[in-house]
Order: structure tokens, then C-alpha cells, then sequence
């Protein structure tokens, strides 16, 4: 008798496992790699994308080259000119919107909010700032000028008798 073969059903790999176990998994490590990606660029100044992948290793995360560049263009990153230190990754201004999970988790990175006429000043969580302005500015509130983001403080700038109310609503969802 000649080898068995043995015909999986087309919902399994070729061990017999459930595909869904895999792609499941396959979705939430790539949406936490994705969120991962947005927090270092939004922190630090990354100049290409083996740095970014040295970066990612760092914390544990092995990712190839090809991945990592469809990450960046399905998050909308780019590489502009910084004066100070030559080009580096940004989230391009016209890119997708970022994960309303991401959102969520930079918005909990918020320590404290203070109001002083048409500004508010917003402590984060150390590295969060920048992650945060970004995340305000693409909530697009009418009452919002514009905002900076340091390290662990941003500036909001609202227009003349802005309403701080509905700028804290729009941040709580």
C-alpha cells in the first residue's frame, strides 16, 4: 500500500488546525504592530525603515521588510524633511485615519486638562504628547485652532470663545 493521504477540510491548515485560530491571531498581532509603529514615530525621530525595524525589535517585535513597508503605507507614513535632523517618518497629514483602538489608547495617555481662555494644556503619560495632539487635530473640531505636542505636554489653541465642553465630549467618544 502506497502512502495515506489525507484530505483536510479547507477550514484547516495542513496540521488540522482551525484557519481561524491563525488569522485571528494573525489580526490582532498586526493591529498591536500597526499601533506599536504610530507610537514610536509619534515619539521619536525615525529615519528609515531599518532603524524602525531595530526599534520594533527591541521590544519584540520581528518584523520583515516587506511588512513593515505596507504597515507604513496603510498607516499613511511618510518621510519629511526635518531641518534639525535630516529626513524622518511622520504620519502624513492626507493618510488613513489611525485605528479607533489607537484613538482610545492615546487618549487614555492623558494625565490632566487645564482651560486658560482659548487654551487648554494637557498633561500625558511620558512619549504620549505628540501621539495625542495628532489624534485632536484628526478629530477636527471647529472650536480647535490647532495644537502643539512636546514631550508630555501638548497646547490646544481655540478659536475666540471656543466651547471647552464640547472639545471634552469629542475626546470622551
Amino acid at each position: 500500500m502506497r502512502g495515506l493521504c489525507i484530505r483536510m477540510p479547507s477550514w484547516c491548515n495542513h496540521h488540522g488546525t482551525p484557519i481561524t485560530i491563525f488569522r485571528s491571531k494573525k489580526l490582532r498581532d498586526q493591529r498591536l504592530r500597526r499601533r506599536l509603529i504610530l507610537s514610536i514615530i509619534s515619539s521619536e525621530k525615525v529615519h528609515n525603515q531599518c532603524e524602525l525595524r531595530e526599534k520594533l525589535k527591541a521590544t519584540g517585535v520581528e518584523v520583515t521588510q516587506a511588512t513593515l513597508s505596507r504597515d507604513l503605507k496603510f498607516l499613511g507614513v511618510v518621510r519629511v524633511f526635518d531641518p534639525e535632523h535630516g529626513y524622518v517618518y511622520t504620519v502624513s497629514q492626507g493618510g488613513q485615519s489611525s485605528d479607533p483602538d489607537l484613538r482610545e489608547e492615546l487618549i487614555r495617555g492623558i494625565k490632566d486638562i487645564k482651560f486658560s481662555g482659548n487654551l487648554a494644556v494637557i498633561k500625558t503619560k511620558l512619549g504620549h504628547a505628540t501621539g495625542v495632539a495628532y489624534e485632536i487635530d484628526q478629530l477636527k473640531i471647529p472650536d480647535i485652532l490647532g495644537t502643539i505636542g512636546g514631550d508630555d505636554t501638548l497646547l490646544v489653541v481655540f478659536k475666540e470663545n471656543g466651547d471647552h465642553e464640547s472639545f471634552l465630549k469629542a475626546l470622551r467618544g
